[in-house]
């Protein structure tokens, strides 16, 4: 990528992107005061098990689905509405349905997707808002998946740089170390289709679930 479309793709990856992804801790709140997550160490190993056996390999297989049917509006349509149906929880489906249609909201600044393409009535998942709105920007297939894996891990290390707390060190090394994972599961994720869809991943569904009622709360989910 050069030029414009390289400099699109760093503004809609960008953590100060107004997606509201701050708010959100896809249940990593409750998993750090139950003690599951209390290091980099543990950050990591928690991440990557969402990246190759639960919902940010589904996110990622989502994404690259959206980015094959980006001009097909029916075929965009069930694949959003499938998304939605993949949500394991309440919390999950507010969370990406939320953040997916302030991304829509933010990129359309740029005015690379047609109006038409995405319309308000439809609820739209992050990670199907971002795979076309990457196609339409001229990102590649493997850029798109990349990308949006990158910005949901640095959403996720930010979480946990406040909630642990981590140092702002130690959240950087988190991302550093979790560069060749990211590679590796999209890597993967390139092979897969919605079929595919699924997770063994049942601890981080269920932090997701437990964040509903637990009584301090920082984030949204």
């Amino acid at each position: 990528m050069e030029g414009k479309d390289f400099l699109r793709l760093l503004s809609w990856v960008s953590p100060a992107f107004p997606t509201g992804s701050y708010a959100y801790s896809h249940g990593l709140e409750w998993v750090v005061e139950n003690g599951d997550v209390h290091n980099v160490a543990s950050l990591c190993q928690w991440i990557e098990a969402l990246l190759y056996y639960g919902s940010l390999q589904n996110d990622q297989i989502i994404l690259q689905a959206a980015w094959d049917v980006a001009y097909n509006q029916a075929q965009l349509y069930d694949i959003a509405e499938f998304a939605c149906a993949c949500a394991s929880s309440r919390e999950r489906y507010e969370e990406t349905v939320y953040q997916g249609e302030a991304f829509q909201k933010a990129a359309a600044v740029w005015n690379v997707v047609p109006q038409d393409i995405i319309p308000s009535h439809i609820r739209w998942p992050l990670p199907v808002a971002q795979g076309v709105v990457f196609r339409y920007g001229n990102v590649s297939r493997q850029q798109a998946a990349l990308a949006g894996g990158y910005a949901a891990i640095a959403a996720l290390v930010s979480a946990a740089v406040r909630l642990v707390p981590l140092g702002q060190t130690d959240g950087l090394r988190a991302l550093a170390g979790l560069e060749t994972t990211l590679q590796k599961a999209t890597q993967k994720s390139q092979n897969l289709t919605l079929e595919d869809i699924g997770g063994a991943c049942f601890c981080a569904d269920l932090a997701a679930m437990h964040h509903e009622t637990q009584v301090t709360r920082l984030f949204r989910t």
